[in-house]
């Protein structure tokens, strides 16, 4: 399909593409033509209801380490059936909660204003101070509406609870109420509540890290690829695994290699991953005990997975791939039996996409001992800004999160989105879904949708991604050294473990 400019004001010509896959078209609402560099036939994606969902209400974030929020007045019934009474407007705060119904009672704290909820992600403790004549269950609630039992009070109590573990049942970036529920007539006290940040963390020292995909060349020279990444102070390289039908010789050579970068203080992990590994996990499975039994003693450094299942035809419509994916990498875990830590590459959105009702990004870390988080930008402020999440996470969560940057050659990219259109006058194509051809022509006219079962779409919008946004590629390796600096000094999470560049080839290719 030749599109007329890329700005394409208007659809001068017909053109016609045929939509690949097997999936039914009849639900239809969007369709995403990507073209790379010059091509003329696009990359399609279609999609149907959303079911990958974004992250929902927008959330508030304090820059205090602590929230009081007794010194907040929003103390509420968080059921119509409670009575609860409140004696003085001042700290210590006493309630006693009469049981006016047969469920729970309790009250609550809104942290919710206007349509935002509060973010706590940064927080690490919740404390609380007091008294209960009957034992009390104190809550989370989320923006979902998904709570989490913290802790079970009574009698004198003086805790401060981490916040690990309710974040692995409630989004703490969309907290909408602090709940205290009994179920019986309680007599209380409060304190202190309030939710605590950091004081200080330790903040490890970050490195550098390389991707290296092609193994045959490593195995060859090892020396150049181990001076490369001493000659910028790199302390890790991922070395992409053999292939089952190498050689023995080629995978005792691949084994041989740990030795090697050992010696000179380099942690070299085996890196491998592709999309339908989601449903055949086995011959990735079969590659990693082949490469532990050659190992023997010998300690593995680590193991790390690139699967990107989003590239599958199926997405983003098929709601079982990320079920597949997370399941992928709990096989993988388990079949490396503890012998060495796991790795999971993750694009940056994830951590704004909510599967099964928790952000994805966030039920991979619960899974894996680290993630690689592809934050491809040349402008830092950008992969603070897109990382900062996911980084917060791993703070919490003590789980190490790498960064990384692109120095390859990229093409770049103008997308083209259409959606459902009911009206033909507004039409810039037509969607036979039978034939599975999409044409894109002037407006004319149209026979209704109803007549012959097509689908109309108009053009919502266009976007051109230019790959300086996104590559470090034709910049100087000076360049690339002077924002990897910048990065280091600006990132201060506990979590924060070093960039990842993709990768050494391109890195080396850099003008100096």
């Amino acid at each position: 399909m030749v599109i007329a400019g890329w700005l394409w004001p208007s659809i001068a010509l017909t053109q016609e593409v045929v939509i690949p896959g097997q999936r039914s078209l009849t639900d239809i609402e969007e369709i995403e033509l990507v073209y790379a560099g010059s091509q003329t036939i696009p990359t399609i994606i279609v999609r149907g209801q959303q079911t990958t969902t974004p992250l929902g209400p927008s959330s508030y974030r304090l820059s205090d380490d602590r929230l009081d929020l007794l010194a907040q007045t929003a103390v509420e019934q968080p059921i119509p059936s409670c009575q609860a009474t409140r004696g003085g407007l001042v700290p210590p705060l006493h309630l006693r909660i009469g049981q006016q119904g047969t469920g729970p009672c309790g009250v609550m704290w809104s942290l919710q204003t206007a349509d935002r909820h509060l973010d706590a992600l940064s927080f690490r403790t919740l404390r609380i101070r007091g008294t209960a004549s009957r034992p009390m269950r104190l809550e989370l609630v989320d923006a979902q509406r998904t709570h989490a039992v913290v802790e079970r009070l009574v009698g004198h109590f003086s805790l401060e609870i981490p916040l690990a573990s309710p974040a692995r049942q409630v989004d703490l970036r969309q907290l909408a109420q602090v709940r205290l529920v009994t179920d019986t007539d309680t007599d209380m006290v409060i304190d202190e509540l309030a939710f605590i940040g950091p004081s200080s963390e330790p903040h490890p020292t970050p490195s550098i890290g390389f991707w290296y995909w092609d193994y045959r060349s490593a195995i060859q020279d090892p020396e150049r690829m181990v001076t490369a990444c001493r000659n910028q102070h790199c302390r890790r390289i991922l070395l992409q695994l053999p292939n089952m039908r190498d050689t023995d010789q080629t995978w005792a050579a691949y084994a041989k290699l740990f030795t090697t970068t050992k010696a000179a203080d380099i942690d070299l992990f085996a890196l491998d991953g592709a999309p339908d590994m989601i449903d055949e996990a086995s011959p990735l499975i079969e590659k990693l005990n082949r490469l532990l039994a050659l190992m023997g003693h010998q300690r593995l450094p680590g193991v790390q997975l690139d699967i990107e299942p989003y590239l599958l035809d199926g997405f983003p419509d098929d709601d079982t791939i990320f079920d597949r994916y997370l399941g992928t990498i709990d096989r993988v875990k388990t079949a490396l039996h503890g012998r060495t830590q796991l790795s999971v590459v993750i694009p940056f959105w994830f951590s704004s996409t909510i599967h099964a009702h928790r952000a994805l990004a966030f039920s991979v870390m619960d899974r894996v001992d680290e993630v690689a988080v592809m934050s491809y930008r040349t402008d830092m402020n950008e992969v603070i800004a897109i990382s900062d999440d996911i980084l917060r996470y791993g703070a919490l969560e003590d789980v190490p999160v790498w960064l990384a940057l692109e120095t390859t050659n990229l093409l770049p990219e103008r997308h083209v989105i259409l959606k459902r259109e009911h009206r033909a006058a507004l039409a810039d194509g037509v969607l036979d879904p039978v034939r599975r051809r999409l044409t894109l022509s002037p407006p004319t006219q149209r026979e209704s949708p109803e007549k012959n079962q097509t689908i109309w779409f108009r053009i919502h919008h266009r976007t051109m991604i230019r790959p300086e946004r996104i590559s470090f590629a034709g910049r100087t390796e000076q360049d690339l050294q002077h924002e990897i600096i910048k990065l280091f000094d600006k990132i201060h999470h506990a979590s924060f473990s070093g960039l990842m560049i993709h990768d050494l080839p391109g890195y080396l290719a850099l003008t100096r």
